[in-house]
């Protein structure tokens, strides 16, 4: 069945397993630069994975995205900037995007970012950080939005509270990966990012 075909279905466990964890493993390829994507909640677990691969030299590049959000007062992007040159990032590796305040507004407002830094046509592959719940929709948008030549390397942590073997363990990491699910099926229904079958 198709994301988008799920409007109105109640879900359970294992249909948001498969919504939200059906998702590429990091296959440990090298890229043109580690794009990091903001959060309100999981900003500082993203950054701290960036920095770990950055210092793995992954990738030659960090790319900081993230605007305010809607109840920020500091650009997300800023704040891992601070996290990220306190963990020994040189200032001059860092490229900042902090106009965007949602997924599709970081990979859009990213694009610019990315032709003045490197043109778009000489980008063969991205490293991708982000959390775990947050992966497939990520995917399924830049799949809708971005040049079909770049490739990805997706890389998060593990051992994330919003990890397929966590989100269950607590209220909060439960009702944040079932807000997540519908979300994707919402977005999935109305183009926002690239439709995608599950096997139900």
């Amino acid at each position: 069945m198709k994301l988008s075909e799920m409007d109105g279905i109640k879900l359970d466990e294992n249909l948001i397993n498969k919504i939200l964890y059906d998702i590429p493993k990091d296959d440990g390829l090298n890229g043109d630069c580690i794009w990091v994507f903001g959060s309100k909640n999981f900003w500082e677990e993203r950054i701290n994975y960036a920095v770990k691969l950055y210092q793995e030299k992954r990738a030659p590049y960090l790319l900081l995205s993230g605007g305010l959000g809607k109840t920020g007062t500091v650009p997300e992007s800023h704040l891992m900037k601070e996290k990220a040159i306190s963990l020994g990032v040189p200032e001059e590796a860092i490229l900042i995007e902090d106009q965007s305040n949602n997924t599709t507004e970081n990979v859009l407002c990213a694009l610019l970012v990315f032709e003045r830094k490197f043109l778009l046509q000489n980008i063969k592959r991205l490293i991708v950080v982000t959390s775990l719940g947050h992966i497939q929709r990520l995917s399924l948008t830049l799949s809708r939005y971005m040049p079909r030549w770049i490739e990805y390397s997706y890389c998060y942590d593990e051992n994330s509270p919003v990890s397929k073997e966590n989100w269950t363990k607590s209220e909060d990491t439960r009702e944040k990966a079932t807000k997540e699910a519908y979300g994707i099926i919402y977005y999935a229904k109305n183009g926002y990012i690239e439709d995608k079958e599950i096997e139900v």
